[in-house]
């Protein structure tokens, strides 16, 4: 029986029925044990409704497909430089992130684990 929450197998669908959509060229840039764990996880009976005559960008797919879809373009499809970008892209948003974190709680969570580090060295 499934959880009340499918969401990620929800996604899993939409993924999988958006790989089915590729070319065969960059189909098979992703590896076939991860097609394999998509479509295991994927909520079969979920009904996928994606118009492919729009672009992807328009579609309306959840938050999770759009997360995983760029993580396979990622780490599969884009090239070294696309990658590069992407990863740069990201580190600094995750900087922004702790930044954003920091600001807002007024400590960095980090910075007294080195202070109690220090004491314990002395």
């Amino acid at each position: 029986m499934r959880s009340m929450n499918n969401t990620y197998e929800n996604a899993y669908k939409e993924v999988f029925v958006i790989l089915q959509e590729l070319n065969e060229e960059e189909y098979n840039k992703i590896p076939v044990d991860v097609i394999e764990t998509i479509k295991n996880k994927m909520n079969k009976e979920y009904e996928v409704k994606i118009d492919f005559d729009k672009n992807i960008k328009k579609q309306e797919l959840l938050p999770k497909t759009r997360a995983i879809l760029f993580n396979l373009y990622r780490d599969y499809c884009a090239s070294k430089i696309d990658k590069e970008k992407i990863i740069k892209l990201q580190e600094k948003e995750r900087m922004l992130k702790e930044l954003q974190k920091k600001e807002k709680y007024g400590t960095d969570v980090f910075e007294n684990r080195k202070k109690k580090n220090k004491k314990d060295t002395l």
